[in-house]
């Protein structure tokens, strides 16, 4: 008989699979600084590339409930952090197909890693803890994007951009294969689900005749916007605003997904403190459209601690509500179906991220202002709170039904 693992190993085992397939999707806005001027791609690549990389994750979410059923819910998350890591050398030729052709790749490693999580973890937690771990889990993104605004700068100034890609594809695949043993273990005492290629369709009409499950995944949908365009448009958005170098881009950019950890488990532990995730959720888009503002006013003249400051407002609000969200899809539904709403969630968020980075290319495109691209964000933000504010029913707990 295979003895239980503590839940902090499966936390752990999920979040150092987030981390990795995060640090793998965000090397490439990292180097956008320096690829720039080697390869002549403009600020759109951000964009272009955030959409390729999101379209890869929809697809292959919409069809992990499979993969985990054929291979294991635990080894599947490991095997999509391994072939990241492969995916990542598609950059090296660093012409925008081949940059396209690597973000849909790597996105439909990145997609399924979220409602694997979510399924190896549920049956580890409490009730009364949910939003917290759930948040703290869901830190491993933005410690990822963290990890590459830290790593990336050195190592392209240290060996060129080709070998610093080739070394952080290194680091991914050695995250993944160091959990190996222990997601076997997992998946010996996890239930696989069955095969059904019907079972996210119907999970995706389920979330959509669910009244309280389908504002909720609006909400989230309207706030992954912001997310994605955080961690795509940072590193190149102080670089062009305020004139920084490389390195002080990728400050900027780490400083961000510091506030998202912070962010990520406050918010997290307030939800949990107060009851009241709705409330937490209004806050939040509030918060975020403030911190736009803010982020879009950055200037030369403005000192680096500016800076770095108006990076973690935007880390902390934009980058914050994600656990709080999917602990609320365990309210929800009952236990039995969280897997299946956690997927429906992730393709409405992948469906969201596709509004941020290509609106705000889009914007920058049209009016030729990167200030004002940044500003057509606020509305998002401002939807999602009042959606989460007057939307959002009181909070019943349904996870045990």
């Amino acid at each position: 008989m295979t003895e239980r693992p503590a839940a902090g190993g499966v936390i752990a085992l999920t979040l150092s699979h987030q981390i990795a397939v995060s640090l793998a999707a965000a090397t490439l806005p990292v180097l956008l600084p320096a690829l720039s001027h080697e390869a002549d791609l403009g600020g759109d690549t951000a964009g272009l590339y955030a959409f390729a990389t999101y379209a890869g994750a929809v697809a292959a979410t919409f069809f992990c409930q499979g993969f985990f059923a054929a291979v294991g819910i635990a080894r599947a998350s490991l095997l999509c952090v391994l072939t990241s890591a492969a995916f990542l050398l598609l950059l090296l030729p660093g012409t925008l197909p081949a940059i396209l052709v690597a973000g849909a790749a790597i996105g439909a490693c990145y997609g399924p890693v979220t409602p694997a999580s979510s399924s190896m973890i549920l049956p580890f937690v409490s009730p009364g803890r949910a939003n917290f771990l759930f948040s703290l889990r869901q830190t491993g993104a933005p410690l990822g994007v963290l990890f590459a605004g830290v790593l990336v700068p050195p190592l392209v100034l240290w060996l060129g951009w080709t070998d610093a890609v080739s070394a952080i594809a290194g680091l991914v695949a050695a995250t993944a294969l160091a959990g190996w043993r222990f997601a076997g273990r997992l998946d010996r005492l996890l239930d696989r689900p069955k095969v059904d290629l019907r079972r996210t369709p119907r999970a995706v009409v389920a979330a959509l005749g669910n009244r309280r499950l389908r504002r909720l995944v609006t909400v989230s949908c309207l706030f992954a916007s912001m997310l994605s365009t955080i961690n795509i448009y940072i590193p190149y958005s102080v670089s062009v605003l305020a004139g920084a170098t490389l390195t002080e881009a990728g400050w900027a950019a780490a400083t961000a997904q510091v506030g998202a950890v912070g962010g990520r488990l406050l918010w997290g532990a307030l939800a949990d403190r107060t009851g009241s995730p709705r409330i937490v959720l209004a806050l939040l888009g509030l918060a975020m459209a403030a911190a736009v503002a803010v982020f879009a006013a950055i200037a030369p003249e403005w000192p680096m601690y500016a800076r770095l400051l108006a990076a973690l407002a935007l880390g902390a609000t934009g980058a914050g509500w994600g656990g709080v969200t999917l602990a609320e899809v365990t309210r929800v539904v009952p236990r039995a179906e969280v897997g299946n709403a956690t997927t429906a969630m992730m393709i409405f968020n992948y469906l969201g991220v596709f509004i941020g980075p290509p609106l705000v290319a889009l914007a920058l495109v049209a009016t030729g202002s990167l200030r004002i691209a940044l500003l057509t964000l606020t509305a998002g933000a401002l939807a999602g709170a009042a959606l989460a504010r007057f939307g959002l029913a009181s909070p019943a707990t349904t996870a045990d039904r």
